[in-house]
């Protein structure tokens, strides 16, 4: 009778230490649920950031999955929404809207004539120059102060499938560097896009339509800020410190219910 219950003692003990092991790593994955990567979406040719609603999303949790950039008054003034937030699945949300990418048509002054004017024509090329700039103050617009990134990816591509190329933008300070720029580009109407650097997210709109003419010299400029390195979702130290000790806690057990089963055994080989 001693043994059997000497037997159950190390089983119990066995099964307790599983079971707290089990909870304790399911606490950990359960408590940062926003621990991986979040790419932010891309605005659409309106400038406009969506975002699909998901089962078990709240204001809350989109506030913290956009690292604290969007505010629940946001939230609600942009879509609508009641004063509880009410949100429901599939529904798609406005997260934020940016100003569309600027185009400027460079060495262009008009001037009066008299009399109807005469069309002269022009069988040139134009040029287009991108600019992808740090906006770090998030006007959307390109300051002196503010320099050039490099590592984001320019698209040109006609709508007749004729012309299309690629190149990378240059980073360095704007007296110093020049804009990355296409040379010879074909009259027609185009689409520009650009590719952010990782690390980096949009401030205006990564997509534009343009209308090139002849013998045009057009430089784009396309906005981009760092992303904030908080999630605001990470464990608090009281969480930290919490968990760990459970779980050498629930190892202790584990290793003292084996050394208890090993003893057993060797007590019930000698009798």
């Amino acid at each position: 009778m001693k043994r059997k219950t000497i037997l159950l003692t190390l089983w119990l003990l066995f099964l307790c230490s599983i079971i707290l092991i089990l909870s304790v790593t399911k606490t950990v994955k359960a408590d940062s649920p926003f621990q991986a990567s979040f790419q932010t979406p891309t605005p659409n040719v309106d400038g406009e950031i969506i975002y699909t609603v998901k089962d078990g999303d709240t204001c809350t949790s989109i506030y913290l999955l956009f690292q604290n950039r969007v505010p629940i008054e946001q939230l609600i003034a942009l879509n609508g929404l009641d004063e509880d937030c009410t949100l429901v699945v599939s529904q798609q949300l406005i997260i934020a809207t940016v100003a569309p990418a600027t185009a400027t048509l460079v060495g262009f002054v008009p001037t009066a004539t008299i009399g109807p004017p005469t069309p002269v024509p022009f069988d040139g090329n134009a040029e287009l120059c991108v600019v992808l700039f740090e906006d770090l103050d998030g006007n959307q617009m390109r300051s002196e102060t503010e320099s050039y990134l490099s590592g984001g990816v320019i698209s040109v591509n006609d709508r007749g499938g004729t012309y299309s190329e690629t190149k990378e933008t240059i980073g360095g300070d704007p007296e110093v560097v020049e804009p990355a720029c296409f040379e010879d580009v074909p009259e027609g109407e185009y689409n520009l896009s650009m590719g952010i650097p990782e690390g980096y997210y949009a401030t205006t709109s990564l997509n534009m339509a343009l209308s090139v003419s002849a013998g045009d010299t057009i430089v784009v400029d396309f906005g981009a800020q760092p992303a904030s390195q908080g999630t605001g979702s990470e464990l608090s130290p009281e969480d930290n410190g919490r968990s760990p000790l459970l779980l050498v806690i629930g190892i202790l057990f584990l290793a003292g219910g084996a050394g208890l089963t090993f003893f057993f055994i060797r007590f019930r080989k000698q009798s």
